[in-house]
Parts: structure tokens; sequence; C-alpha cells
């Protein structure tokens, strides 16, 4: 065996990459790294007991070159006895009616047909030649564009795709490395001269910095590789972390509308923070091509980590970050009034309570506190905590005068409150379970406005 399919090999099962009986679908552009990639599965399809497919796109970018390319492919199918699957994208019509990057409309439509392929032929993993050298300029490229991930991960090893997987075998052998195996295949390719402009940044990098870091490093593929993967290591360690956290702290209502607490938020490491941020914007965008950048991703952080006061963001294709105290909503579409959260009543302190209002609970009679309301209550320790929630259905208040409970029902028919405002009014309740007052509307009998022996004071806040 070839010292090259050896190395290769050992990277394969180093990472449990393939396993024995696995239908592969071989993505073959007809370049170098391709061509040796199929070679070098044909070298282990008896070993491993492979079934192999070669696909193929044309994205008629570059005419009739772009077709040879195609034909070269198809004949390296046939002469190795590969099942061969080859379309023409409709790539420069779709630029002209969409306008948009053209890189990733290629990589949409090629991806599409890698999935049409990988479901039609039932195959298991779908293998691409990327290699030491692309892992350099993918990492360097994330440096100096600033990359929105919480660490630098590179290009995965593998990672789920369609009815299976994509993965990248070459990793571990550099550009050098798969030239002069297929020179010692003595085996062509085709050359694609776009590789060779300045246009693109990756071909400036591969062309200018790279050659300079490897004259300071001569084994910087190696040192590039043993960073990413232990970053890759770390990072999945953090995403499971994070997910967890995800689930906790965010509440999903719909496709497009998330609610999470900004000071359960803050309470998480910061590595965690971006990462739950990150799981909750691909809910939202679950396109490649939507612009988030790495200061909105701080603005975002930033309005999550705050409870006082108001904040709203208007994120890309019409989504908003509405914040109002330490209640935080994604939505498509801002609302007056956000869902109210359970939750339990501090004292000494200023706490939201749905979006109009906030309330302050003190022992400290004394204290003179600029609000709209103020409330003087006896207050036992059976009944404390006091919390808010959102009403209920059978929900009775005591009020002043009655003889017998009211029903909350009534009284926001009474008091003309429409039924969209009923369903986020806060309903201040305590430790008992009785309903002490509907926030802002009317207090319980347990209220007064007068001081005379009670031990606490409730100031309450309109917006």
């Amino acid at each position: 065996m070839h010292p090259f399919i050896l190395k290769v090999k050992k990277y394969i099962d180093k990472y449990q990459l393939i396993h024995t009986g696995d239908r592969l679908l071989l993505a073959c552009s007809g370049g170098a790294d391709s061509v040796a990639a199929v070679l070098t599965f044909h070298e282990l399809k008896n070993l491993y007991n492979l079934q192999l497919g070669i696909v193929h796109t044309d994205h008629q970018l570059r005419g009739a070159e772009s077709a040879e390319d195609m034909q070269f492919v198809e004949h390296l199918a046939n002469r190795l006895d590969l099942s061969f699957y080859g379309t023409t994208l409709e790539v420069p019509s779709r630029v002209e009616a969409e306008g948009g990057n053209v890189q990733v409309i290629c990589r949409e439509e090629r991806y599409a047909y890698f999935d049409t392929v990988m479901e039609q032929g039932n195959f298991d993993k779908l293998v691409f030649g990327h290699h030491a050298d692309d892992q350099i300029e993918t990492i360097i490229m994330s440096l100096v564009r600033g990359t929105l991930a919480s660490s630098l991960t590179g290009i995965p090893i593998t990672r789920p795709f369609s009815n299976g997987s994509i993965i990248r075998p070459f990793l571990c052998v550099t550009k050098e490395e798969v030239l002069n195996f297929l020179q010692f295949q003595e085996h062509s390719y085709r050359h694609d001269p776009s590789n060779d402009k300045h246009t693109y940044t990756r071909n400036r990098l591969r062309h200018t910095v790279v050659p300079l870091l490897r004259q300071e490093n001569i084994h910087l593929a190696d040192s590039i590789r043993t960073f990413v993967e232990k970053q890759q290591q770390d990072d999945t360690f953090l995403q499971t972390l994070a997910k967890e956290k995800f689930d906790q702290l965010v509440t999903v209502r719909s496709k497009t509308n998330f609610f999470m607490d900004s000071k359960q938020f803050s309470e998480i490491p910061v590595a965690l923070q971006r990462r739950v941020i990150l799981i909750l914007l691909k809910y939202l965008y679950d396109s490649s091509s939507t612009l988030l950048n790495n200061r909105l991703i701080e603005s975002i952080l930033t309005a999550c980590n705050e409870h006082d006061g108001n904040t709203v963001i208007h994120l890309p294709k019409d989504f908003f970050l509405i914040r109002h105290y330490s209640q935080v909503q994604f939505s498509t579409t801002p609302q007056k009034s956000l869902p109210i959260q359970s939750q339990i009543i501090d004292e000494d302190r200023w706490m939201a309570v749905g979006a109009r209002y906030s309330v302050y609970l003190t022992r400290n009679l004394n204290e003179q506190i600029p609000s709209d309301e103020k409330w003087f209550i006896q207050l036992e320790n059976d009944s404390l905590p006091l919390s808010v929630r959102p009403r209920m259905a059978g929900d009775r208040i005591h009020l002043k005068g009655m003889s017998t409970p009211k029903k909350v029902s009534r009284l926001f028919i009474d008091e003309k409150i429409s039924s969209e405002e009923r369903e986020v009014w806060p309903i201040l309740i305590s430790a008992k379970n009785d309903i002490m007052a509907v926030i802002g509307l009317r207090c319980g009998q347990q209220f007064d406005k007068k001081r005379n022996t009670q031990n606490f004071v409730l100031y309450v806040k309109r917006y």
C-alpha cells in the first residue's frame, strides 16, 4: 500500500470515518484533490467492502472548459467502473434573476444536488477532498475576517448531511503530498485557472501568506491540524453544555418567537452565553447567507445581560430583539406586550412585571420611592415570598367593600381590558397562592393607601 494511502487509512481509522460496507459518494470536481480521493478510495474499496459512486456538478461559469471537466470525471468513473452522477446547474440564470453572492449560490445548488443523489442512491457518506492546506487557509481567513463561532474550529472532519454525513479524510495530508501521490500514479487532473487569480481572499492567502508562514514553520500543517482537532473537541463539549442551557433558558413559542430571562442568562459563563445565542440564531436563520457579524452578536449579548429599561435591536430579515427589563423576546414582529413569566418578587429592588409595570417591595416604610402607586400591606412569613404569574381560569380577588371575592375575568370586563391585554396582565400572588392584586388595575383588601401598623410597602410604576 502506498504511504499516502496508508496515512489516509490511519486517519480514517483513528476517527472511524467509515465502516465496513459503507456506501460512499465521492464529490469530484476533476481537480487534483478530488481525483486523489477517488483513487484512494478505489484502492481501499475491497479492504472495507465499500460501494462507491462519483458525483460532479457543472456550474456553467467557465463555458466549454467546465463541460470538459464533467467529461473528464465521467471518463474517470467509467474507467474505474464506478457509478457516475452528474448534472448541469442553472447558476448563471439564478444569479441573473436574484443577484447575490455567486459562490453562495453555487454552494446552495451544489449541495442540493448532492442531497438528492445521497437520498436516491442511498449513500451513507459524502466524501470531500479538503486537505491540510485548506484547513490552514480556513483558520487564517477566520482570524482575518472575524468568526461568528465561539472558537476557531476550522473545517470539520465530519458533520451530518442528508441521510448520512460528510467526511473529509484528506485533512491529514498536504497539497504537496496529494500532488506527489498523483505524480506517482501518473494520473492527470483538471486545473481551474480561477484558483490562480487573486480575486478571492482564499487564493490571496494561499499564494502569499501561507508560504511565508511555512518559512517560519515547515510543519505548519501538522501544527494547525493539532490545534484545530483540540479546538473541535473542546467546542463539542461546550456545545453540549450550551444546548442544555438553551433548553433551560429559552422558551420556544413558535418558529419565529423565542423568549428568555436576561437575569438567568447573565448567570451563565460568557463562553456558554455566546453559544446559546448562536444556537438561537440558527433557529431563526437556517440560511448560510444571512448577514450576521461579530458586532451584531456582541450587541445581542449586551442586551441580554442588561435588566433595566427597554432595548430594541433590528436583526436581519425583519427579526427583532425586544427587551423589557429582564424579559427578552426574539420575534418577527415587535410586540408591545410580552408574555408574563412567573417570577418571585425580590425585596428592595425594582422588578419588571410584564411590559407595562414594575414593582418595588420593601420593609423600609420610611423610604420614598418615586412611583405611580404606593400601597401599605401587612405580610406574615407564610405569605412570603410574593410572586407574579399570568392569569388563570377561576382566579378571584377579594376587593375592599365586597363580601365575596370577584372573578378576575369579570374585573377585566368591567375595566374594559382587551382580550389580548388580559393574557399578559401580571397577577400578584402570595406564597399561599392567594391573589393579592391585579398589578396596576386593582389591589386586594389587604392593601391600604394609609400607613398604620403594616410591615411592607409596595410601589408600582407604569410605562
